[in-house]
């Protein structure tokens, strides 16, 4: 009889132990959360990051929608890449700016196993993706060039604005950049775009935005707290948070309020807060 009732009460606690956590998530996306991929899929996934199948597997897979890097070729063509140098994981190299798009059509990721996906370009993102407007993107400019700085932020913030106007998605794009100065260029363009600054902290990142007047802050999970995630909700700041590798980082992070989620786990993501 003990033995039984050791077991009902092992048997209880087990199934306690699996019932999902419910979160009261209170921010200024309407108390929801957005949940976006980490360049598609994430880190270590079977596609590459920031390739057409990683961000399309992603949204397939329900999730709101999906971050990703994008820098532009010497012909002003915007294409999705992270490095700074092809070299790190394509058969090209030298820098993206430092090629025409005609050049880059051949390039492939050669890393295993991210063997023979194409890089993309933004239009080919955007021209593929079926019901392209019931998702969300966010936009990480990386604005690498070996030449005049300023010269390519101005060519780069014009044919970004030109592609989220083409494709009518000003309510749909998050833009973020370590970049003060391209913010502000931004903002002074296209003042209703939702442009967010990505500081190496907290307490920078809440100055810039103050001042410029900025949608959100972009932040590391491990470098926000719930009290500061309150402060930026207080200035009416959004708070997009990454570096979420695992079920412990989303918990921590769901239960700071974030507006934005940005994870390298995708399908544990949704279980959790779908």
């Amino acid at each position: 009889m003990m033995k039984l009732k050791t077991l009902c009460i092992l048997t209880l606690l087990f199934i306690l132990s699996c019932e999902k956590e419910e979160y009261s998530v209170i921010n200024l996306n309407n108390n929801a959360i957005t949940a976006l991929g980490h360049a598609g899929m994430g880190i270590g996934n079977a596609y590459p990051m920031n390739s057409f199948e990683s961000i399309s597997k992603c949204l397939s897979l329900g999730m709101d929608g999906s971050e990703f890097d994008l820098q532009m070729t010497k012909d002003s063509v915007l294409v999705l890449f992270h490095d700074q140098n092809l070299s790190v994981n394509t058969n090209q190299e030298g820098m993206i700016h430092s090629k025409t798009w005609e050049e880059l059509k051949s390039a492939v990721y050669n890393q295993w196993p991210y063997l023979n996906y194409h890089i993309i370009s933004l239009d080919q993102l955007f021209s593929h993706i079926e019901n392209l407007h019931q998702f969300k993107f966010t936009i990480d400019c990386k604005l690498y060039t070996e030449g005049d700085l300023n010269a390519y932020t101005i060519s780069y913030a014009n044919s970004l604005i030109r592609a989220i106007e083409r494709y009518h998605l000003i309510k749909n794009v998050c833009i973020e950049s370590q970049s003060a100065d391209f913010l502000s260029l931004m903002k002074t363009q296209k003042p209703d775009y939702q442009l967010f600054i990505y500081p190496p902290s907290f307490e920078e990142g809440l100055e810039i935005a103050q001042k410029l007047n900025l949608f959100g802050i972009t932040i590391a999970n491990s470098d926000i707290t719930k009290t500061q995630v309150e402060t930026a909700h207080n200035n009416n700041l959004r708070v997009a948070v990454w570096n979420l590798h695992s079920e412990a980082d989303h918990k921590d992070a769901i239960r700071k309020n974030p507006d934005f989620m940005q994870t390298d786990k995708v399908v544990n993501l949704i279980k959790l807060i779908r």
